[in-house]
């Protein structure tokens, strides 16, 4: 990546993309969904238990302690649920802490971690959280009560995504409400950066101020992504994983166009011009010309 000048003002750019991704659409946006790595996996839990409360459970609480890890995300919820294919829970809140204790991805910070499922555990144990299928606004607000802060921390917001993927991977028809907002880490901070959707200075080093703003101007970055939602009439949370994946390729091509299509068309994902153009809107700035 290089810097590649100041480009687009960033209300140019969120109109630009809100109105591709209204033309898209949710079912169009649905399909990153269930290419999302952790979707694929939490099916696979699913069929494995057969019980989703159960499931419910355990992705709300490695939800809460899925950050700083010290590998790939996918690579850490792949060994989360083969951990609870092969080890399935009798006692949910003992076995998930020898889970935490165990997991070579949650090895940093992992007392800080064993703290936080102590005193989260014990209080959604007994909850039927089937009951929320119609209601994540709902869960949100439960989860925020039972974990403390704001509701838009990253792993509380991340928590009710994965909660609606287990809703949806488990055959529940779920809407996810305009409200929720998207959950704000490294990646999506670099996207919204690069698009130009959070005015920044000159990009020297866009990884670096990527990691800075994800948490000093979080509220910020989420704010951009709830008008988008709101223009778009495509809901925050569902966004993140359009997001996640289209970002995902533009990095892992160094913000290449040509590449990060040929990927996306590797996921079955099909492309045409106005794919290809938020591409080049959500890479923007750092596309090397």
């Amino acid at each position: 990546m290089r810097n590649v000048g100041v480009g687009r003002m960033s209300g140019d750019v969120k109109n630009s993309i809100a109105s591709i991704l209204r033309k898209l659409g949710i079912d169009w946006v649905r399909q990153f969904e269930e290419r999302d790595p952790q979707f694929i996996v939490i099916t696979k839990l699913c069929s494995a238990l057969r019980d989703v409360n159960t499931v419910l459970k355990l992705t709300i609480l490695n939800s809460l302690v899925s950050y700083q890890l010290t590998g790939k995300g996918e690579d850490h919820w792949e060994y989360f649920v083969n951990y609870f294919i092969s080890n399935k829970p009798r006692d949910l809140c003992s076995d998930f802490l020898d889970y935490v204790v165990g997991s070579k991805y949650l090895a940093r910070f992992r007392e800080s971690r064993v703290k936080r499922v102590r005193g989260v555990c014990p209080k959604i144990v007994n909850w039927d959280l089937a009951n929320y299928v119609k209601d994540l606004l709902g869960l949100w607000r439960a989860i925020t009560r039972i974990v403390g802060g704001s509701g838009e921390e990253k792993t509380i917001v991340f928590s009710v995504k994965m909660a609606y993927y287990v809703y949806r991977a488990c055959g529940f028809s779920v809407a996810v409400p305009m409200e929720i907002p998207i959950p704000v880490d490294y990646r999506v901070s670099l996207v919204t950066i690069c698009s130009g959707l959070l005015q920044m200075g000159p990009l020297t080093n866009p990884s670096k101020l990527a990691r800075e703003v994800m948490v000093r101007r979080r509220r910020e970055i989420q704010g951009v992504w709830s008008e988008v939602g709101r223009l778009s009439g495509i809901p925050p949370l569902n966004l993140d994983s359009v997001v996640w994946v289209l970002g995902g390729l533009l990095i892992d091509s160094s913000f290449r166009i040509s590449d990060a299509v040929a990927g996306l068309r590797g996921l079955g994902v099909g492309v045409d011009e106005s794919v290809i153009e938020l591409l080049h809107l959500l890479g923007g700035r750092c596309i090397a010309k």
